[in-house]
């Protein structure tokens, strides 16, 4: 095997290097090699200037790799032309290549996750401040692909946000269809999104799900958002959902969980000219309904669904199982898979304080391990877990937090370690799993100040240096 060895004292050793070797060799280096050796970048900045173009999918691994993919070019986009369009006033290659920016960007992230870390808001930004919503705001998603922050409030009104300008640049009601004059009938409220892939969907108290797909990429970059294609009925009002691939799982106030397939057109489709006529078709495939056990209880509040299990909360955490003498090994088959008839639901409670309707409990997955955390209605907080397809649900129950507020958990977050909680209290507790137990908890943030009650929270999954919104 051949061997290099650069001479004493000589740090520009890449420059000998035949140009195809030393092409090759800048290639295989990640960004941090760059910042740590002035050669290689002198001869990455010479080697650009002779063929830029030959750089751009190189350049493009390199800034998603120092911003962690806050905001990536979509797959199907030609990146040449789509970093022409993210930044007309510069030359792209000269962008990405120009060492002080790449270093900069880094310093940037090492610096959020640094306040992630200790638990410190690094901005406070009012999304709001042109009044694009006029009522509560229920619900909320981020969109690392196009960047946006995703807004749905009581009205109907959903408002696309860009993180970059920090203005609105989309936005759409899903429309009041009471009788007029009838103000006692429910609002077509927002209540609760989700977003897989290039499809959104979003649930409202009108009974009715909105199916909403991205902008093409021929729409202008700074203009684009999601278009509504579909729409189809539940049973109930939606209280939460979750979108699986093209299956869209449906929460309801009434204690059913619809599953529907959101009739995705073909790729082909798609792709041609007409695809802005294609139709989307969306497909029921099952119902079911989550025992009742208590007058006036709200159900399905939160969901997490792991092949082929599904978790609900309301005043108890529910788990829908394929039975045992039906379910497949290895969990080939998806829950909605199976037949009403062959699906079982158990219940596990943490609390039996009688508290008022509103107290209810909430479930988030960890990413880390595998667990749910569970805030419960008394406002502890447990670790949940021990449950895979050989045990249905005999779970280990670990106290995290003895009291996170003073007043019910309204909403949970978690991502890398750290649990988050929000509550009516007006206060967002951070805390590292790691270091919780049943002696006390280390809480390393309060992010405070908050203007009114804290009704939802939402950590980017996609990122380190996890975005939050209150």
């Amino acid at each position: 095997m051949a061997t290099l060895e650069g001479r004493k004292l000589k740090r520009d050793f890449i420059s000998e290097l035949p140009l195809e070797l030393s092409r090759l060799v800048l290639s295989l280096l990640d960004i941090k090699d760059i910042f740590m050796c002035s050669a290689v970048s002198r001869t990455w900045r010479s080697h650009t200037l002779i063929d830029d173009s030959l750089y751009i999918p190189h350049l493009l691994r390199k800034y998603n790799n120092v911003t962690h993919g806050r905001d990536p070019i979509p797959l199907k986009a030609n990146a040449a032309q789509e970093l022409l369009r993210r930044f007309p006033r510069l030359s792209a290659s000269t962008y990405f290549s120009d060492l002080s920016t790449l270093r900069d960007l880094a310093l940037r992230d090492l610096y959020l996750l640094k306040q992630w870390n200790s638990g410190k808001s690094w901005r406070k930004t009012n999304l709001n401040v042109s009044f694009e919503h006029a009522d509560v705001l229920l619900s909320a998603l981020i969109d690392p692909v196009y960047s946006l922050v995703i807004s749905g409030d009581r009205s109907g009104k959903v408002v696309f946000w860009s993180t970059q300008t920090e203005k609105a640049v989309s936005s759409f009601c899903l429309g009041d269809d009471r009788r007029e004059g009838d103000i006692r009938g429910p609002r077509p409220a927002a209540s609760a999104m989700a977003l897989a892939g290039d499809h959104l969907v979003i649930g409202t108290w009108h009974m009715m799900v909105h199916i909403a797909r991205r902008d093409a990429e021929d729409v202008p970059v700074e203009s684009r958002a999601f278009s509504l294609v579909a729409s189809f009925p539940v049973p109930s009002p939606v209280v939460s959902i979750l979108l699986e691939g093209t299956i869209c799982i449906v929460g309801c106030h009434s204690g059913e969980i619809s599953f529907w397939d959101i009739g995705v057109p073909k790729a082909s489709d798609l792709s041609s000219e007409e695809a802005p006529k294609v139709e989307y078709c969306p497909k029921w495939l099952l119902n079911i309904q989550i025992p009742n056990n208590g007058p006036f209880q709200q159900k399905n509040l939160s969901m997490h669904y792991q092949k082929p299990f599904l978790f609900t909360s309301s005043n108890l955490v529910s788990q829908v199982t394929p039975s045992s003498r039906k379910m497949d090994r290895n969990n080939k088959r998806d829950l909605w898979e199976y037949g009403e008839r062959e699906i079982t639901i158990k219940s596990f409670c943490g609390s039996t304080l009688d508290l008022p309707p509103e107290h209810l409990c909430l479930l988030h997955p960890s990413r880390d391990e595998g667990d749910l955390f569970v805030a419960w209605p008394d406002f502890s907080v447990y670790s949940v877990g021990n449950f895979n397809a050989k045990i249905v649900w005999t779970p280990k129950s670990d106290l995290l937090v003895g009291k996170a507020h003073d007043l019910p958990v309204r909403c949970l977050g978690a991502t890398d370690g750290f649990l988050l909680t929000g509550s009516f209290d007006h206060v967002c507790i951070l805390f590292p799993v790691q270091r919780a137990s049943s002696f006390g908890i280390l809480i390393i943030g309060r992010l405070s100040g908050c203007l009114g009650k804290m009704e939802l929270l939402y950590v980017n999954p996609l990122s380190t240096g996890a975005r939050l919104m209150l």
